[in-house]
């Protein structure tokens, strides 16, 4: 197995390599930053590029999936409910991906946005995009489904669902988040971008509240929005990939 966590300290984001040397495949899970060391990286490990994952339509970063689909020629994933001006493999609720030996669980965890996803690889560690953090959760005012307070509690409401999802698997599931301290996607993020679904359980405040308790927390905790959030959204939806 091959499995890398890359830090992007402009953003305090993270991005995702998952192989399988022995059939030379490799996923790449919402891809930044320059597609050309990407592409290498694989490479070096004896591996080619055959899937892109997005776990959602970023609104705080620049995706780089559509460079590397223009490099590597492979598909790019998104969850239900996707909509973008260009051509994606919509993922589909417990559908499973193999990427060579190495099985990924889709699971549609929205509330942070319609589209979003987790992935649950090999059924022992799980990529939590903008969903769940350490120490945190995500927001749900970024995306377009927000644009009312009916709106924004529904979203909150549909996030409360999805983590109660996500605390049903056990307490040694490893995650591994999208962000990390210092993001404006969330609040109290710590500083170890790695943790367990156990200790997020026990340590993780917003994951202990009623959904009456978690809907007013996310309304009365909205930390700044981050700088031209919509146009960096409306860029990671569009056709054009110019800065």
């Amino acid at each position: 197995m091959f499995f890398r966590q890359i830090l992007h300290p402009e953003r305090a984001c993270l991005s995702y390599l998952i192989g399988c040397p022995t059939l030379g495949r490799c996923a790449v899970i919402d891809p930044q930053g320059s597609p050309d060391t990407t592409v290498q990286t694989v490479a070096a490990n004896g591996m080619r590029i055959t899937h892109i994952f997005e776990t959602h339509i970023h609104a705080d970063h620049r995706s780089a999936a559509r460079e590397l689909q223009a490099l590597t020629g492979a598909p790019i994933y998104l969850g239900p409910g996707t909509r973008v001006d260009y051509a994606v493999e919509t993922l589909v609720d417990e559908q499973v991906l193999k990427v060579g030996k190495r099985r990924i669980r889709v699971l549609h965890t929205p509330g942070h946005s319609a589209e979003h996803v987790c992935l649950l690889g090999d059924d022992w560690y799980l990529l939590t995009g903008d969903a769940l953090f350490v120490g945190d959760v995500g927001r749900v005012d970024l995306g377009d489904e927000a644009a009312t307070p009916r709106d924004f509690e529904r979203c909150a409401g549909q996030l409360y669902q999805s983590l109660q999802r996500l605390l049903a698997l056990p307490d040694w599931i490893e995650i591994y988040p999208g962000h990390y301290a210092g993001s404006a996607c969330g609040r109290d993020l710590d500083g170890k971008p790695v943790s367990t679904i156990g200790r997020e359980r026990r340590m993780n405040r917003a994951l202990g509240l009623s959904q009456p308790e978690f809907i007013q927390f996310q309304l009365e905790n909205r930390p700044e929005l981050p700088e031209d959030f919509r146009s960096i959204r409306q860029m990671n939806m569009s056709v054009n990939v110019s800065p």
